[in-house]
């Protein structure tokens, strides 16, 4: 056992928050009712080289925790909490050594257990969600290899099927969040150079349709989590044409509002996860600029924005 000295040492040393990143992604894990972030990568000496990370942390809603470092050093892959089996799951993301993989793996005692590794589903970025009607998980698009993968996929519980349906057209790195409200997956996307407007797709479990082409303003790598309280889709920042976006953004359903201009700095990739203990949508660290990242943590209570980490 550790002495209470020893413990006080181990705390002591213990950074206060995550280190700057991007590419990561948070999840709300409703067992412990805490929020995690895992992995992330982000460029050094100018972009010269990057840090690639397999850091598991644990926000109790006053700090932050770290876990441990699990599993391969990882970035831009999804995470999604399957509420029926009250596991945090995977899937896909890029590798330290360069490679994208289509690995799906389970949180297990604080250890990913890789549970397939489909070559045919590797993908970067990809979307990745709980559907909590049919307790199934989707997946949907990323790339690999310079290549889109516009396949949709879910999982049952003992194998990857992919669905035959004609896929949305996405262009960047897109927004893809179970709505419980509508019961629904809902992606939101840019789909062509001439658009000035995203485009919001709504997937069945059957098909993909159109069901709003008048979003937020032209944008990729933009920030999402799902309200349960209120019922609405939230989306923070992302990367356009005319530069990096600091707005805040509600989908009730049927259409899109902004909700605040005022908040975090512009950022994209300031990943998100909805705590539904505390009523508070977390987000962490993403990208000013390149190749400038971040690592402050923000709290959106429905109406405002508020920094908790680093203290101010």
């Amino acid at each position: 056992m550790l002495s209470n000295a020893m413990a006080v040492i181990l705390l002591t040393c213990q950074p206060a928050t995550p280190r700057v990143r991007a590419h990561h992604d948070l999840v709300y894990d409703e067992a412990s009712k805490n929020i995690l972030l895992f992995g992330g990568s982000t460029p050094l000496e100018d972009g010269k080289s990057f840090e690639f990370y397999n850091e598991l942390w644990r926000l109790n809603g006053e700090r932050w925790n770290l876990v441990g470092n699990i599993g391969k050093p990882i970035s831009s892959f999804r995470l999604a909490y399957d509420k029926h089996k009250r596991k945090v799951f995977s899937y896909g993301g890029y590798t330290s050594a360069g490679e994208v993989v289509g690995d799906f793996r389970v949180l297990e005692g604080n250890q990913w257990r890789t549970i397939t590794a489909n070559p045919e589903m590797a993908a970067a970025e990809p979307g990745f969600v709980y559907d909590s009607k049919r307790k199934i998980l989707v997946a949907f698009g990323g790339s690999a290899n310079g290549k889109s993968n516009t396949a949709t996929w879910e999982w049952s519980g003992e194998k990857w099927e992919k669905v035959s349906c004609s896929p949305p057209t996405v262009r960047g790195s897109f927004v893809m969040v179970f709505d419980e409200k509508a019961q629904r997956t809902i992606l939101v996307t840019t789909s062509g150079e001439a658009d000035s407007r995203m485009t919001t797709w709504a997937y069945d479990g059957k098909t993909w349709s159109t069901v709003d082409s008048q979003g937020p303003e032209k944008r990729v790598a933009a920030s999402s989590a799902y309200d349960s309280r209120r019922g609405v889709i939230i989306l923070f920042g992302g990367f356009g044409s005319a530069g990096v976006f600091a707005d805040t953004w509600e989908w009730n359903g049927k259409s899109w509002r902004r909700v605040a201009e005022n908040g975090p700095r512009a950022r994209g990739m300031g990943y998100m996860a909805y705590d539904s203990h505390r009523d508070r949508t977390v987000m962490f660290g993403g990208r000013y600029s390149w190749p400038n990242d971040a690592n402050d943590t923000w709290e959106w209570d429905g109406k405002s924005w508020m920094q908790i980490l680093p203290h101010e």
